[in-house]
């Protein structure tokens, strides 16, 4: 894969849209969540954590049932990328207090979608 198409899929927006997918595809979160849409509806620990990711030049998103919420960080990773020659996403998932609960690695690939990179 070409490191200048790599560059454009590492766009924030774009790593945001392959967030949205890769939660979607994967089910991540339970359905029917709404999505956060703002820093200003998450508690502190997560408002903190969410400018924290963007200092680090990722990407949150965050849904809520209302009484609980999953907040999630991704990362482009582009060596792992080039290597494969398909977008790879790094997703930590934190917990309501913003401590990081598990890491995964996930890569696109056109037959299968997300799937799971170890």
């Amino acid at each position: 894969m070409q490191t200048e198409r790599l560059r454009t899929i590492q766009h924030p927006g774009r790593v945001g849209d392959l967030l949205e997918s890769l939660i979607e595809s994967r089910q991540v979160v339970p359905p029917g969540l709404t999505r956060v849409a703002s820093a200003t509806a998450l508690s502190s620990p997560l408002r903190l954590l969410s400018r924290a990711v963007e200092r680090r030049d990722s990407i949150w998103r965050a849904w809520t049932d209302g009484a609980r919420v999953w907040f999630f960080e991704a990362l482009f990773a582009l060596a792992l990328s080039r290597e494969r020659g398909k977008p790879v996403i790094e997703l930590r998932e934190y917990d309501e207090m913003g401590e990081i609960m598990r890491v995964m690695t996930f890569v696109s690939t056109s037959a299968h979608g997300w799937q799971r990179f170890e």
